[in-house]
């Protein structure tokens, strides 16, 4: 029995040590870029030498993959909200309230949309199982909106027009709401678009 507490000890150990490297990459990351730190600044920024960290992660691209599950997961958890409330809500309510919750998550951490969004960082590829994640993460974002019946190509406008808000928000004025402002006028183009035959109208969900 003391065996077998050992062993998930150090293995709790081991995870804790994981996460807390994973925690230094997200810091180096949203200090210098994405791209633009060494393991040598990782070992010095959790207390190791470089070298050590390999027998925790075998590359940086299994670091960024480590990130690239964790932050899709904390997407899930973000856009599991917007999905829950949406019940019973009109159709204007529901894709606003997806887009908002979308861009608010984007915009709350540039690099964090970095990973999981763009292609920045050269040959990364995501595991099978961070990719999962990432898919977990599409389904619950868009379930409002097949609730409503959208599919397919309908659902490309929607993620293509809310993710061209928070690109131009991060890209031009960052912290700001320039292109937050423009959330409920792009619900009412899209269900033009869409559903033409909706009765909401739209509502004014800027106020302060």
């Amino acid at each position: 029995m003391s065996g077998t507490t050992n062993s998930t000890r150090i293995a709790l150990r081991r995870q804790e040590t994981m996460a807390e490297i994973v925690d230094a990459a997200w810091a180096l990351s949203r200090e210098n870029g994405l791209g633009n730190f060494s393991m040598r600044e990782l070992g010095t920024k959790v207390g190791m030498k470089a070298q050590s960290i390999y027998s925790y992660f075998a590359s940086k691209h299994e670091i960024y993959d480590a990130m690239f599950c964790e932050g899709n997961g904390a997407l899930v958890e973000a856009m599991q909200v917007s999905s829950d409330s949406s019940e019973g809500a009109d159709e204007l309510q529901v894709i606003a309230a997806m887009m908002r919750r979308f861009f608010s998550f984007c915009t709350s951490d540039p690099v964090r949309y970095q990973l999981l969004f763009q292609r920045t960082i050269p040959d990364f590829v995501p595991s099978e199982e961070s990719f999962a994640v990432a898919q977990r993460a599409y389904d619950v974002s868009l379930a409002p909106l097949r609730r409503l019946g959208l599919k397919g190509s309908q659902l490309d406008l929607v993620t293509g027009v809310t993710s061209g808000l928070v690109a131009q928000q991060i890209s031009n004025e960052p912290g700001g709401n320039r292109w937050e402002m423009l959330i409920d006028q792009a619900t009412s183009m899209l269900l033009n678009e869409l559903a033409p035959d909706h009765n909401s109208s739209p509502q004014n969900r800027n106020d302060k």
